[in-house]
């Protein structure tokens, strides 16, 4: 009877040890491997759009501009390490109103329009990106 008690005893415990882990919301950053896989997620996005202006699929160009100004708004997309943060407050809301400017063009079958918003995007990752490794060299 002691033998199966311990064993349920255990068995609880195991269950339970999850809930008691803290979760990351009091975290200052996300951790490099999150990080990445967040960018990765961006990147796919992206692609997926631009996948949409080759073939003319208004509605994928206007779900990948969806998502990636749903991801702009995500915890893991602020970063309250970097230097000079107001400025890259500056490039995520060019990003956010991009990214609508992009979801409009789409949804008015407008492909000029929504290469334009695509391109203008880019431009916004690369110059944003470029500030970030900046301040970490």
């Amino acid at each position: 009877m002691k033998t199966f008690a311990w064993c349920l005893l255990g068995a609880m415990a195991l269950i339970t040890a999850p809930t008691a882990i803290p979760n990351s919301c009091g975290q200052d950053a996300p951790k490099p491997n999150q990080r990445a896989e967040f960018m990765r997620l961006k990147l796919n996005y992206s692609k997926s759009v631009l996948q949409g202006l080759v073939t003319e699929d208004f509605a994928a160009i206007a779900d990948g501009a969806r998502k990636l100004k749903r991801l702009s708004q995500a915890a893991e997309w602020e970063v309250p390490t970097i230097p000079h943060v107001e400025e890259y407050l500056a490039y995520t809301t060019d990003f956010q109103r991009i990214a609508d400017d992009l979801m409009k063009s789409a949804k008015a079958k407008n492909l000029d329009g929504a290469t334009l918003a695509y391109t203008r995007m880019t431009i916004n990752c690369v110059d944003c990106h470029k500030f970030v490794r900046g301040f970490a060299k």
